[in-house]
C-alpha cells in the first residue's frame, strides 16, 4: 500500500498542482489576454509545435514490438465499449426532453481519454521517462482516428449545425492537416531506418516536448467549470463511471487475452483509466453537441480520477 501511495503521489500531485494553477488563471489574466485567448494560445502551440517535438524526441529511439502496436487496438475496443455503454442511456435522455446533440456528448466523453496530459505524467512516473512511448502509440493510432473519424462523424450528424456530411476525402484532409500525424509517420520511419536527428536537434526537440504535458495540463485546469455540476450531477455521474470503470475494465480483461508484455498491459490500462478528454470540446462547440453537458462530464471525471487510478495500480 505505500508503495502505491508513492506512485499516487509521484503521478498526481505533480499534475494536479498544475491543473490548479490552470484553474486559477480563470480568474487572472495576464497581459490583459482572456481566458479564451490564453487557453486557445496554448492549445494552439501544444498541437503545432510541444506535441510533434515530443514525437521526435521518444520515437525514433524507442524499440518496436508486437505488443506496442497492440495497444492501440486493446484501446479501441475500450473506446468502443464506452461509447456503446453511453448510447445506452438515450432512452433516459429522451425522457429528460433531450436528443442526439446530448447523446453525441455523452458517447465522446465516454469513450476518448485524456492520455497525454495525464497519461504521460502517469506512466513516467510508473515505469520511467521512455513509457511516454505507449501514450504517443495509443494516441496517435487509437484516440486520434477515433476523434476524428467517428467522433467528427457523430458531432457534424448529431450536432445542432447545418454542415455538410463527412466524406473519405473530408476526413482525410483534415487528419492529414494535424503535425502530430506527421511528426508520428516521419518518426517511424527514422525508427525503422536507424535515423536519428543531430544531437542539437535530439536536445533541442527534448526540451519543447518536455512542456507538452505541462501545457496540457494547463489547458485541462482552464476548462474545469463547476458551475453546471449541480444541474447535470446524476448523469454525469453515471457517464464518468462508464470512463473511469467499465472503459479501463474492458481493456484490462481484452489485454490480457491478447497481449503478453505484462508492462505493455500495465501501460495500456492505465491509459484507458485516464478521464475524458479535453479535446472532445472542439468539436462539440464546433458542431452544436451540449457543450455544457460535456464539459460537466469532464469535470466530474477529471475530479473522480483521483479516486478510481488507486483501484487501478492496485489491479495492474
Amino acid at each position: 500500500m505505500t508503495e502505491i501511495i508513492d506512485q499516487i503521489n509521484a503521478a498526481l500531485l505533480p499534475s494536479a498542482f498544475i491543473i490548479l494553477m490552470g484553474a486559477l488563471l480563470r480568474y487572472w489574466q495576464p497581459a490583459g489576454l482572456t481566458l479564451q485567448e490564453t487557453r486557445r494560445v496554448i492549445s494552439t502551440l501544444v498541437i503545432n509545435l510541444f506535441y510533434p517535438a515530443l514525437i521526435f524526441s521518444v520515437i525514433p529511439k524507442v524499440a518496436l514490438s508486437g505488443d506496442i502496436f497492440s495497444a492501440p487496438m486493446v484501446s479501441n475496443v475500450g473506446i468502443l465499449a464506452g461509447m456503446v455503454a453511453c448510447w445506452l442511456f438515450y432512452p433516459w435522455l429522451k425522457r429528460r426532453g433531450w436528443g442526439k446533440p446530448e447523446l453525441g456528448a455523452l458517447m465522446l466523453v465516454c469513450g476518448l481519454g485524456n492520455i497525454i496530459s495525464l497519461g504521460v505524467p502517469l506512466l513516467q512516473a510508473m515505469q520511467g521517462e521512455n513509457a511516454a512511448k505507449f501514450a504517443i502509440y495509443v494516441d496517435i493510432m487509437a484516440i486520434t482516428p477515433m476523434l476524428w473519424v467517428l467522433g467528427l462523424w457523430i458531432a457534424i450528424e448529431w450536432g445542432d449545425n447545418n454542415e455538410k456530411r463527412q466524406t473519405p476525402l473530408r476526413f482525410f484532409k483534415s487528419l492529414m492537416s494535424l503535425p502530430p500525424i506527421w511528426a508520428f509517420i516521419i518518426a517511424i520511419l527514422m525508427n525503422i531506418y536507424g535515423l536519428s536527428l543531430p544531437l542539437f536537434l535530439q536536445k533541442g526537440t527534448t526540451m519543447l516536448g518536455n512542456v507538452t504535458m505541462s501545457g496540457m495540463l494547463l489547458v485541462v485546469g482552464m476548462s474545469l467549470s463547476f458551475g453546471s455540476i449541480r444541474k447535470h450531477k446524476g448523469i454525469a455521474f453515471l457517464a464518468s463511471a462508464v470512463k473511469l470503470l467499465l472503459v479501463p475494465a474492458v481493456v484490462y480483461f481484452t489485454a490480457g487475452a491478447t497481449m503478453t508484455d505484462a508492462k505493455t498491459i500495465q501501460a495500456t490500462v492505465l491509459l484507458a483509466s485516464t478521464p475524458s478528454m479535453m479535446a472532445t470540446m472542439i468539436l462539440s462547440e464546433r458542431y452544436g453537441l451540449n457543450t455544457e453537458l460535456l464539459s460537466t462530464v469532464l469535470v466530474m471525471s477529471t475530479a473522480l480520477f483521483f479516486v478510481t487510478l488507486p483501484i487501478w495500480l492496485l489491479i495492474v
